[in-house]
């Protein structure tokens, strides 16, 4: 509540790699309608954009398409599972190069924040995942990461925002996502 006149240009990204399965992928969707219901998405205050990926990503809609609540959450029911392998990579890159361009509705002074939420470790282009995370935030992009059932937080940690323990969230399951929901628009505002 405390968020309703904030302005972001959020993107979110989705990994719809093999390892998450299609019923956890529609948990990931039901998890970011939920997220969004906070959103000051009517009056223009929040914008919303979305890239899924497995072997190669796939924008889904940019920041400008939608202006309604409820077309958002029409596009997100209509955002294929696309499973494949788990190319990190590519997709922070889509994000900070395509996503947060004026031409797609970046607007300039409007903080730009991307939200990535993952079950697995880079196995494509892994080399180039925390680099295309740098240059990410080297260009002021707010990056929270959650990770759903790693054991190992290097890559995650090495792709959020630091101070890593208020940008990145860690649970064990999907069905834990959205207990997350307050705590990661709560650290938004």
């Amino acid at each position: 509540s405390g968020c309703s006149d904030t302005q972001i240009d959020l993107v979110v990204i989705l990994d719809a790699s093999t390892s998450v399965t299609e019923p956890n992928f529609k948990l990931m969707l039901e998890f970011l309608k939920d997220f969004l219901s906070i959103a000051d998405i009517d009056r223009g205050n929040v914008r919303v954009g979305v890239v899924i990926y497995s072997t190669k990503d796939h924008i889904q809609f940019h920041l400008n398409q939608y202006r309604s609540k409820q077309d958002i959450y029409n596009a997100i029911d209509n955002i294929p599972y696309r499973f494949g392998s788990t190319n990190t990579a590519d997709a922070l890159k889509t994000m900070h190069r395509e996503m947060f361009t004026q031409r797609n509705g970046d607007r300039p002074g409007v903080d730009n924040i991307c939200i990535l939420i993952t079950d697995g470790i880079s196995n494509i282009n892994s080399r180039r995942t925390i680099p295309e995370a740098e240059a990410a935030r080297s260009k002021n992009i707010h990056i929270y990461v959650i990770g759903i059932g790693l054991t190992d937080l290097r890559e995650v940690d090495g792709i959020a925002s630091k101070p890593v323990e208020e940008n990145r969230f860690a649970v064990q399951e999907f069905d834990e996502l959205s207990a997350m929901k307050n705590k990661v628009f709560s650290s938004l505002c």
